[in-house]
């Protein structure tokens, strides 16, 4: 409890430091409006004044103003063109105003300002005090004081003054009519877009008709933000409360974890129908509204997928009207990523380090020679002073030299390079009242950071709506994508090779490194040996970073169609049928493509090259010489027919309102693969040699053994280059919805529905358990009592409950009993099943009740609006494996097994700050604050020595604890032998495992600590928008809470870049446990070994836990709007040009040398971070 107090403390501060910033912007926008009282003064002196409370300066020769004086001056809070009108009155100075230049220069007398009065009321009478006035065309402007009174001059030219004021129509008035009483009347149609119309993808609910949690986020709100890696969930992030997505992570919830191996993420909804294909073929610039369905009143209706929310999205469609053009274009660019965050060792420290380490170990040269394996310098001087051929000082002296050259530099410099990604999007639509046209498409092209690495991708899209006669109208969209990605077939690591080893030469040339990759000694030859092979007609065997990164690769083509129609036909004034459906193809092609020269398939061919009995050269008849290419074909297909009826009915009086659909659909999804692979390819001709799977698969000594590392020989596993899967899921539903509105006061939801699938067991006491929910809701403003506090535009509580479901994708889930197999090992191969489960007849759908809460706001004429949820969910069934009876055959099998609650609260606060004619600041805050637990968990455990020694990073599901919790040991440090200890529960000290001289007892996860969990609690979202002139600025903190992560424990084991220096004060002697607490080496035979169990309590120990809260400035966006007067000339309508800067800064609250985002929470393994991204986009239409 004293830990969540201290969060919201951290969280209370932050929004008070980041309001305090938003008052100093506002002083300093502000400060470019004037305030000056003074009594006949001279010009200069007026000048004076001006330059001093603002940006403005004056260029003026000394004799136009030389005797001009202002006699009386007396303004508050108005802008410079006002002001200089008033001064200069009938003196014969004429003035321009160029960016924040002011031009004084002699001319005619200026034109006086004659003064026009009135008053401004509301429909009741009441005067509107800050109306902004503003005369038609200029820059004057004035508003209304308490008493609705206003006073402002214009020109003998100048007739017309414009009137608005957030809430109200604007009107535009002649000066010469009267304004006495000046009436504004409110915006009723435009508050009604306020009460956002929900799109569920059954139906449209109004505002009144809501019982259930929904968010919404309209087309302007969402295109804020450019999606520029074509992502529409970037759009997202801190904009709707209970929406969790972290855009560095990936990581996408809604309200929390509810299962352990079903669908973790939101179903996806478009244009009504689920979708099934990647969520990368949603063309972003394509959507208008996006409605996150958070709770079962709002979800329930999606049944066996709603469980973890849905979003519902809508697309553009037509408008009547001539054809309208919409073009928008980006180009962004990302630096190199930061390799200093990492951390990495200097080679000299990794050269000492690894002296240390095989000074410690029981390695010889014989374990490398007699295995014709090859060594580095290091090895080769540190087998030198075993064998006393050298004394410390000279090996000392050796390893220096060696550590001299760090090869960090270059390899940034080889493999990574400038991410470039550009966009360009564009539609056209028009169309009349009895039919309108969209036709859109989308590029995107990105190169990524790492070499090799591109992608480039088509959407095409098309929606059209027919009005075929009175009563039947026809809405049909389709969509087309088509996307290639090339990588590396497997990219170059940092630890691929060691810290001194040079990859090119000076003339740029690929330099064998000493080992394979991974520096795995298992894969490395050594050059006498390999200069041999090469002789006798083998591959040459030594490993090429520079050069084997370009030659495998993998290619990934992907290309998707959907089309949706939806015919609405209306039977009465409150009754209509719609019929429906959606069909979805997504194909898929995997190639990967090794040359014959790359390192693994050249070491592949040596091992199963034969050798010439008379010439003893290499012959290459079992795995045949050329390239070898894999492809994966992959395919899913889903269709989805719907029938409902709608309904829709008012009384005469509007008092009584009920609306709702009933009907059925079918869905099916089928996904297969098959995958091909050939060997001996010649992508030239086309041409591929046949083979021996058989005699490919056998493991046969190599024939050139003698120059051949002793290692695991390479096999060839005939699933692993050809295998094919399918997968069928059918499901038929039956579902209605309903809403009864009472005097649109009072409104009251119900929904149900029946999943029925082939995934699952035929127990019919499960088979037809329904969905369902009910919900309420009370809007209070529309109560007489309410209508006296005319500054209450909005109060609504409501509340609902519900069980949604959620659907398992894996076959831990599905009711999957038999897997057939093939024994490839013998000819002819034989084919058998595999029994993977028992009969489970009883097996069902993941349930998740869910009880909400909540209050809906706006406050004087919509100003301040918002709303706040409670809710709890509590998920049942939950999928998981089960221990079983041994005599049954299995050790464990799928079963509902567990369950999980998720409760917290979410708000999301919109305020209008400021609301004047020339300056605008808006602010949004959403929270989401969720605590989850596993209330229930019958998981199998581990047997044998995991289970009497479990390793915390294999914690995954607590009883009582949340979902990814982190445990660690209360490190005690170490013994008088080095021997890292821990505090069991009982306050012992202990290790956690030993030999015989230790204590061997049982450790069990009481003797553990618990740390947190690694997924964010809270999560905040704090945006400012604002807008000045032709500019808008607007910026997004984000804030993750209330979760830790691990970080690495130094090691004297860690030989990889990733050692940290302190580590070389490791624990040597006795009496060195007084200042380090790193325990040493483990030297079999000697009375102070331990083993891996026993180092794994310092290494997991609690003091390596970290608070893992930070913030971080998620964007800072820029918007120039060009005039309409420009941008007219050029035949264009609203043009924009935006200077978008993603991720430029964070604070973490823990280490801010750790970037939560960039590290793997659970073993504190850190990787590149995301650099700061900038992006220039432009907008425009005709």
């Amino acid at each position: 409890m004293n830990y969540n107090r201290g969060i919201l403390m951290k969280i209370h501060l932050v929004c008070a430091l980041l309001g305090a910033s938003l008052l100093q912007t506002k002083a300093e926008v502000f400060g470019q409006n004037l305030n000056i009282h003074a009594k006949d003064i001279t010009f200069k002196e007026l000048i004076q004044k001006i330059e001093g409370q603002s940006a403005y300066k004056f260029v003026y020769e000394d004799q136009v103003i030389r005797s001009a004086r202002a006699k009386e001056i007396n303004f508050r809070d108005q802008p410079i063109d006002e002001v200089l009108q008033v001064a200069i009155g009938d003196l014969p100075i004429q003035y321009e105003i160029i960016d924040h230049t002011v031009i004084l220069k002699r001319g005619n007398s200026q034109q006086k300002l004659k003064y026009y009065s009135g008053q401004i009321f509301d429909s009741k009478g009441n005067p509107l005090p800050q109306v902004t006035v503003k005369v038609k065309g200029t820059f004057r402007v004035t508003a209304t004081d308490q008493q609705g009174k206003f006073s402002i001059g214009l020109l003998p030219q100048e007739n017309m003054i414009e009137i608005s004021s957030i809430g109200y129509h604007g009107k535009e008035l002649n000066v010469n009519s009267n304004l006495s009483h000046i009436v504004l009347t409110e915006l009723e149609y435009d508050i009604e877009e306020l009460q956002v119309t929900v799109q569920t993808g059954y139906r449209a609910l109004t505002d009144a008709e809501l019982t259930g949690a929904v968010a919404t986020i309209n087309q302007k709100d969402f295109d804020q933000r450019v999606a520029v890696s074509g992502n529409f969930l970037e759009n997202l992030e801190g904009k709707l409360a209970g929406l969790v997505y972290n855009s560095q992570s990936g990581d996408l919830s809604i309200r929390g974890v509810s299962t352990f191996d079903a669908v973790r993420k939101p179903l996806i909804v478009l244009d009504g129908f689920p979708t099934e294909i990647d969520i990368q073929n949603i063309n972003p610039n394509d959507i208008v509204s996006v409605n996150v369905l958070k709770d079962a009143a709002a979800a329930s209706i999606y049944g066996s997928r709603a469980s973890n929310g849905v979003i519902v999205i809508e697309t553009k469609r037509g408008k009547s009207g001539g054809t309208k053009f919409n073009l928008r274009a980006t180009t962004a660019v990302q630096a190199k990523p930061d390799f200093d965050y990492m951390d990495y060792a200097s080679s000299a420290n990794l050269a000492l380090i690894n002296r240390d380490y095989l000074l410690n170990s029981t390695f010889k040269r014989a374990d490398f020679n007699g295995r014709l394996m090859a060594s580095t310098p290091i090895h080769d001087a540190v087998f030198d002073f075993k064998e006393g051929k050298i004394n410390q000082a000279e090996l000392d002296h050796r390893v220096m030299e060696i550590g001299q050259y760090d090869n960090l530099n270059e390899y940034k410099d080889l493999f990574y390079r400038q991410a470039i990604t550009s966009q360009l999007d564009f539609d056209l639509s028009g169309g009349s009242d009895k039919h309108t046209y969209l036709l859109g498409g989308n590029y995107l092209s990105e190169r990524g950071s790492y070499i090799e690495t591109s992608s480039k991708r088509i959407l095409l899209n098309f929606a059209s709506t027919h009005q075929l006669n009175r009563i039947m109208n026809l809405d049909f969209k389709g969509m087309y994508s088509n996307g290639q990605q090339k990588a590396p077939f497997k990219q170059v690591g940092i630890d691929d090779f060691y810290a001194f080893e040079r990859l090119v030469d000076d003339q740029g040339n690929a330099l064998p490194v000493l080992m394979g990759p991974n520096r795995s000694r298992f894969n490395s030859i050594m050059a006498s040996n390999n200069d041999l092979n090469m002789e006798n007609g083998l591959y040459d065997q030594l490993y090429y970073p520079y050069a084997d990164v370009s030659r495998a690769n993998t290619k990934i083509n992907m290309s998707s169609v959907r089309f949706q129609a939806r015919l609405n036909s209306k039977l009465n004034n409150w009754l209509s049928l719609d019929l429906g459906g959606a069909y979805e193809d997504e194909r898929g092609l995997d190639a990967n493509l090794m040359q014959e020269n790359y390192f693994t398939l050249r070491r592949l061919l040596n091992y199963k090259a034969s050798k010439d009995p008379s010439s003893g050269r290499a012959m290459f008849a079992t795995l045949p010489q050329g390239d070898m290419l894999s492809r994966n074909n992959q395919s899913l297909k889903s269709y989805t027919v719907r029938g409902q009826f709608n309904v829709n009915y008012k009384d005469a009086q509007d008092m009584h309102q009920v609306s709702g659909v009933i009907g059925s659909e079918i869905r099916r999804i089928e996904m297969s693969s098959n995958l091909n692979t050939i060997f001996g390819y010649d992508g030239q001709s086309l041409i591929q040699t046949p083979l021996d799977y058989v005699l490919l698969n056998r493991a046969l000594q190599p024939a050139f053994k003698e120059t051949l590392p002793a290692t695991d020989l390479p096999l060839v596993h005939y699933p692993y280059y050809f295998n094919e899967q399918y997968d069928d899921r059918r499901f038929a539903s039956f579902y209605a919805d309903g809403t009864y509105l009472f005097k649109k006061k009072y409104a009251l939801t119900g929904s149900m529905r029946i999943d029925q699938s082939n995934l699952f067991g035929t127990d019919p006491a499960y088979r037809y358990k329904p969905f369902y929910s009910i919900g309420a809701n009370w809007s209070i403003q529309n109560e007489a009592f309410m209508q006296a506090y005319d500054w209450v535009n909005i109060l609504k509580l409501r509340t609902a409950y519900g069980v949604n479901g959620n659907t398992p994708t894996s076959a831990n889930g599905k009711y999957l009993i038999l897997s057939s197999e093939v024994n490839y090992t013998y000819f002819p191969f034989e084919k058998y099943y595999d029994v993977m489960s028992p009969e489970n007849s009883s097996m069902r759908w993941e349930r998740t009740n869910i009880y909400n809460l909540g209050l809906d706001f706006a406050l004087w004429n919509y100003r301040f609006s918002g709303s706040l949820d409670y809710y709890l969910k509590n998920a049942t069934d939950v999928i998981g494996l089960l221990s079983s009876d041994p005599t049954s055959g299995f050790n464990a099998y799928n079963a509902n097994t567990a369950s999980i609650q998720n409760n917290g609260f979410e708000l999301q606060l919109n305020s209008i700050n400021i609301q004047r004619s020339n300056f605008a600041w808006k602010t949004q805050l959403t929270g989401s604050f969720n605590f989850n637990k596993v209330k229930e968990v019958l998981m199998a455990q581990p047997s044998g020595t995991a289970a009497l020694l479990p390793l915390v990073s294999q914690i995954e599901y607590v009883a009582d604890r949340p979902i990814g919790p982190i445990y660690a040991y209360n490190y005690a440090g170490l013994n008088e032998k080095g021997q890292p200890e821990i505090f069991d529960k009982n306050g012992n000290r202990r290790m956690v495992s030993a030999n015989a001289e230790g204590s061997n007892a049982e450790i069990s996860i009481d003797d553990m600590l618990y740390m947190g969990t690694t997924v964010p609690k809270y999560v905040l979202g704090f945006n400012n928008q604002f807008s000045y002139g032709q500019f808008d600025l607007s910026f997004l903190f984000m804030y993750y809470g209330g979760h830790v992560m691990r970080s690495m424990a130094p090691s004297p084991y860690e030989t990889t870049r990733y050692f940290q220096e302190e580590a070389l004060n490791y624990w040597k002697e006795a009496g060195d446990e007084q200042h380090t607490d790193i325990p040493g080496y483990q030297i079999v035979g000697k009375s102070n070994y331990f083993n891996d169990y026993a180092r794994s309590g310092y290494q997991q120990a609690s003091k390596f836990v970290k608070n893992a809260d930070f913030i971080r400035l998620r964007d800072i966006i820029l918007t120039y709007r060009l005039k309409d007067e420009v941008s007219n000339k050029l035949k264009l309508n609203n043009t924009q040009i935006r200077l978008q800067v993603q991720n430029p800064w964070k604070y973490t609250f823990s280490d801010n040398s750790i970037d939560p985002d960039a590290i793997n929470k659970t073993n504190g393994q850190r990787f590149l971070p995301r650099p700061a991204m900038y992006s220039l986009s432009l907008y425009t239409n005709f």
